[in-house]
């Protein structure tokens, strides 16, 4: 029988938080049914998901909780579903997050839960509880059980671009750099490719991730000063030109590429839509067939990428500043 899972995404971004979700379920389970959406949350049925892993791999996906009992997100929904819980003898603590436009909040839902337990017997341990009951709770609809995986989101924070021993402005922040290697479907051992590598950021999050990475950048100190990013990690680096990749045809099986743009990229083509269209064309040619690339831009670039034979699978735009908008193409 499929179980119920709810996840908890970030607010961090309206549209990427999900398809990372999405794109981790592909990789990690042979199948699953949507089930319920709503801001901030996506509730899926599955019979083999791989936590582990998934947990593992999460950048902006928060929480997975596997669903034991759910309810309306009233007071009166919160304690139905928690006389519907089925505890072991055991200690527990309940904690809530309160996702969106919930109605009810956090410190609430918490109170509800932890009072109907307290009436069926069981001890509340706020220090070192036994078992921990965490709720979901959204706009639409009150969820509960135990959490089954969870990000490392201290590590992210560790690994801010400031942090690294090789620095350059500009540089995709770590959690958003984990979810677009996600978002490319790269699974561990395979091979990703970053034609523009620059500092490291995707090769760094996918290394972390089991997946081989493969950068190639077009100035030597880049790649001097990105290897020191990259050590201990499955990860090659090449001094080369992105528009004439040392690869064999259909030899990678994902790619992911922040563009260079802004007045300190070094441009070695004649033009940046030279750039654009060389860059496309080398990526069509060495990825896998039917496999996926992430093309970063500060334009929206989309005709470029379908006139290079690629297929546009989903489109996000980031808003860095006033005068920078990532516009995120996820193609096949």
């Amino acid at each position: 029988m499929a179980a119920r899972y709810a996840f908890e995404l970030s607010g961090e971004h309206p549209t990427i938080p999900r398809s990372e979700a999405l794109a981790l379920l592909a990789v990690t389970s042979s199948g699953y049914q949507v089930v319920a959406e709503g801001e901030r949350s996506l509730v899926i049925e599955a019979r083999d998901l791989d936590f582990p892993r998934i947990g593992a791999r999460m950048g902006m996906v928060h929480r997975v909780v596997e669903v034991a009992a759910e309810g309306e997100p009233t007071p009166e929904g919160v304690a139905e579903a928690a006389a519907g819980l089925d505890l072991p003898d055991r200690s527990y603590r309940v904690r809530a997050k309160r996702l969106g436009g919930a109605p009810l909040g956090s410190d609430e839902v918490e109170r509800m839960v932890g009072s109907v337990l307290w009436r069926r017997g069981y001890h509340a341990d706020l220090a070192a509880p036994e078992v921990e009951i965490r709720a979901i709770v959204t706009a639409e609809r009150l969820y509960l059980g135990r959490e089954v995986a969870r990000a490392d989101r201290t590590g992210f924070r560790d690994r801010r671009p400031h942090k690294k021993p090789f620095f350059h402005p500009g540089a995709i922040l770590p959690k958003l750099a984990r979810a677009l290697v996600n978002l490319s479907c790269v699974r561990e051992g395979e091979r990703l490719l970053d034609p523009f590598a620059g500092t490291g950021g995707f090769l760094v999050e996918a290394g972390l991730m089991a997946v081989r990475g493969l950068g190639v950048d077009v100035q030597e100190e880049i790649v001097r000063g990105s290897a020191t990013n990259l050590a201990g990690l499955d990860t090659a680096l090449i001094v080369g030109d992105a528009m004439r990749l040392p690869l064999k045809d259909e030899s990678i099986e994902a790619a992911v590429s922040d563009a260079p743009y802004g007045r300190s990229a070094l441009i070695q083509a004649g033009s940046r839509d030279e750039l654009l269209a060389g860059s496309l064309a080398e990526l069509r040619r060495v990825l896998v067939p039917g496999r996926r690339t992430i093309y970063v831009d500060d334009r929206p670039v989309g005709g470029a990428i379908e006139e290079a034979g690629f297929e546009i699978l989903e489109a996000h735009q980031e808003r860095v500043h006033r005068s920078l908008t990532r516009h995120i193409f996820v193609c096949r």
